[in-house]
């Protein structure tokens, strides 16, 4: 009898632990400190890059087509903080594919692009007309193409050729940029998704309590770390240098594969620490959350600090052994923290975050 009310006085207090996660603060943490910088980040970024493709068509030049390439490389840089997060206005209409059509294992992108160019087909300078064509025609990975694949020398002086791409790719950016400027000004003040988001409801869509938001954000946890340790890092590895299939990488013609990958982990880990997560760990398993932290700020140095491209990293045994090394221990980070939220949070847990189910 006695071990049976210890029993329960246990599962009591587990329950009444649960009972006391803020569900409102971590969304309202997440909101302000995560989603809503982000995004406005990304649509700075987009815009600036929209800016420096239109003054590369206006004057094609080896420095403006460099200047467009950094205005990428910074737009791709605050796309990966938010890529994790696939729910609210993002995934509205296609604009998630539209803004990031991959992976493209088939290359399906690649020729429609290239058909696009070759047939010189009009529609595709049209930003109002780009955006009702293909999503593999309209965002980043089509923008990659446009500034770093095949035929890119033309853009560097004027030309025919020149002119129509960079049209193509003028329209592609602005695109991505009016894709990313809606997204951030949905997340605003007053909007729908604030209000389904920080104060759910019967009558409220898409989320009708508290604590599915924080499964939500949950979900884009624990996925960001699997995107990272399988799709962006596993994939392109394979198990040997001879199976290893580099062009799996995302925006692996502009070299930030790997820059992507660290991007990725870092909205991970500020939707961890920043977002409230880290705060439900810390309930639940003291000292964990430091060591979970510790884990991703360890993976984003090593995949900032590497160098090389994706195509150089996957025939090198030493980088190999340390990216393989690297995808462990975020396996071993992502689950420890997975059980230790589920458990705090009282979420249901055993699904594939990927899957999203």
């Amino acid at each position: 009898m006695a071990v049976f009310t210890c029993a329960a006085i246990l599962f009591a207090s587990a329950f009444a632990a649960r009972a006391e996660t803020d569900h409102a603060a971590i969304a309202r943490a997440a909101l302000t400190e995560v989603i809503r910088p982000f995004y406005a980040a990304l649509a700075d970024e987009t815009a600036a890059l929209s800016d420096k493709v239109g003054a590369l068509c206006q004057a094609p030049s080896p420095d403006s087509l460099e200047a467009a390439r950094r205005g990428f490389a910074a737009a791709v840089a605050a796309w990966s903080k938010v890529e994790i997060l696939r729910f609210g206005p993002i995934v509205e209409d296609h604009r998630y594919e539209s803004l990031f059509f991959w992976p493209d294992p088939k290359g399906l992108g690649d020729r429609q692009i290239r058909d696009a160019l070759a047939k010189r087909d009009e529609s595709v300078t049209k930003p109002e007309v780009l955006s009702g064509k293909s999503v593999a025609l309209q965002g980043l990975p089509a923008l990659e193409y446009l500034l770093y694949g095949d035929g890119v020398e033309a853009l560097a002086a004027p030309s025919e050729d020149g002119a129509f791409r960079c049209a193509f790719a003028r329209a592609a950016a602005a695109n991505s940029a009016g894709i990313a400027k809606s997204v951030a000004e949905e997340w605003g003040e007053g909007s729908p998704y604030e209000k389904s988001f920080l104060a759910p409801g019967p009558d409220t869509t898409p989320y009708r309590a508290p604590k599915e938001v924080t499964l939500e954000l949950f979900k884009s946890f624990t996925a960001g770390i699997e995107l990272v340790r399988d799709q962006k890092l596993g994939k392109p590895l394979g198990a040997t240098p001879e199976e290893a299939r580099p062009k799996l990488a995302a925006f692996w013609r502009s070299g930030q594969s790997l820059a992507n990958a660290a991007g990725n982990l870092e909205g991970v880990r500020a939707l961890f620490a920043k977002g409230g997560l880290a705060q439900v760990v810390a309930g639940e398993s003291p000292g964990v959350e430091k060591s979970v932290l510790f884990d991703l700020g360890h993976a984003i140095d090593v995949l900032s600090g590497i160098g090389k491209s994706m195509a150089e990293l996957v025939k090198d045994a030493d980088l190999r052994g340390k990216i393989e090394a690297l995808r462990v221990s975020l396996k071993s980070a992502g689950k420890t923290a997975a059980d230790a939220i589920a458990r705090g949070a009282g979420l249901a847990f055993g699904f594939n975050a990927m899957d999203g189910d």
